[in-house]
């Protein structure tokens, strides 16, 4: 009896050696996909701000009070309309001193060059001397160059009248007025932000990994999110190839229908459709995790080990990405548990829970 006692108190801990060695603390469960080859509908959906290409703050490029305003906030102008007038009884004087200059200028001109006309005849007939030829014609293009220098004086009175009055450059609404009656002005001083509603573009940011298909796109639309089932037809405007720090490139978009639903400012979806799709393995959205330097890698699991593999995505859709590089069909990867993961971790594969499932255990 004691032989017994003492050879199964010796099998117990063995027994218990053993069981810590099979359960291996540091191994992890996890759920993986299958991955399968598919053919995945080529469709790619972005959010981004509807802007104006032509969004001016205005100012005035001479000093002087403001007189009159002529439009406010939220007003709708055209090209070319009155928006605002300065004081410009100083610069209208100014204007009429240059022109009464000009006219005189004129006048001695004329004069001057009848008297060098007057003495060329007489010199013909050697009834003036040269040297009072020579004194006529000096007066007369002493006389023209003055005159020239009145004009241009003239024109400048004029242009610097015709600054007191503010004009639109274009057509749009007033979005903010920075002035008000009776304020001194001084040149560069902000009166009004003009903002276009025709020219409207939707800026997007473009993911790298789909930066190769770009030039493969069929159709493109834009969907205002106030209004998301209205789908206005666009193109592409502008792709700026440079990246930012999220890896991803400006793509701007032009509506080829103008529409009430596009507003400065707000919010809308670009909706690319690609001309074919494309047939590769489709990998779970779950699977995929982003890299500190902005690539994309997943853990596969190979002899009860996940193993991280740096991949290539391509077009996305409802049920994930195709994968243009590192994964084949048939490959399991990680799809719950692969954020607590590290390269060459052993794992236990357990399978995903059933919404029922979900249920009883909730109950």
């Amino acid at each position: 009896m004691q032989r017994l006692l003492l050879t199964t108190c010796l099998f117990l801990p063995l027994l218990a050696t053993s069981h810590s060695i099979n359960a291996q603390p540091n191994e992890l469960q996890v759920v993986t996909h299958r991955l399968e080859t598919t053919a995945l509908g080529s469709e790619l959906e972005l959010s981004g701000t509807l802007r104006a290409l032509r969004d001016s703050t205005l100012s005035v490029s001479v000093n002087a009070l403001v007189k009159r305003l002529h439009v406010d906030l939220g007003s709708r102008v055209k090209q070319g309309d009155l928006l605002l007038e300065l004081d410009d009884s100083i610069a209208k004087q100014e204007h009429q001193r240059a022109l009464a200059q000009l006219s005189a200028a004129e006048t001695a001109a004329t004069e001057a060059a009848r008297l060098r006309d007057e003495a060329l005849r007489l010199k013909q007939q050697s009834h003036i001397a040269q040297s009072e030829v020579s004194a006529r014609e000096s007066a007369a293009k002493l006389a023209m160059a003055r005159l020239q220098e009145a004009r241009a004086d003239a024109r400048i009175a004029a242009e610097h009248l015709a600054k007191h009055q503010l004009k639109a450059p274009f057509d749009g609404v007033i979005s903010v007025r920075w002035t008000d009656l009776g304020q001194w002005l001084n040149p560069g001083d902000q009166v009004f932000t003009l903002v276009s509603m025709d020219l409207l573009r939707l800026d997007v940011q473009l993911p790298q990994e789909h930066l190769p298909s770009i030039e493969h796109i069929q159709t493109v639309q834009i969907r205002p999110d106030s209004q998301p089932g209205l789908q206005i037809p666009a193109r592409i405007d502008t792709l700026v190839p440079v990246g930012d720090a999220s890896r991803s490139f400006l793509l701007r978009l032009a509506a080829t229908e103008a529409s009430p639903a596009l507003v400065p400012g707000a919010s809308a979806r670009a909706h690319l459709v690609f001309k074919q799709a494309k047939t590769a393995v489709l990998l779970p959205r779950d699977a995929v995790l982003r890299n500190a330097d902005g690539n994309f890698s997943v853990f596969v699991v190979e002899n009860g080990k996940a193993k991280r593999r740096q991949i290539a995505l391509g077009n996305s859709g409802r049920d994930g990405y195709l994968v243009e590089q590192g994964l084949k069909a048939g490959e399991q990867v990680v799809i719950r548990g692969n954020e607590l993961l590290s390269d060459e971790q052993s794992v236990t594969i357990t399978a995903a829970p059933t919404s029922s499932a979900q249920g009883q255990n909730d109950d």
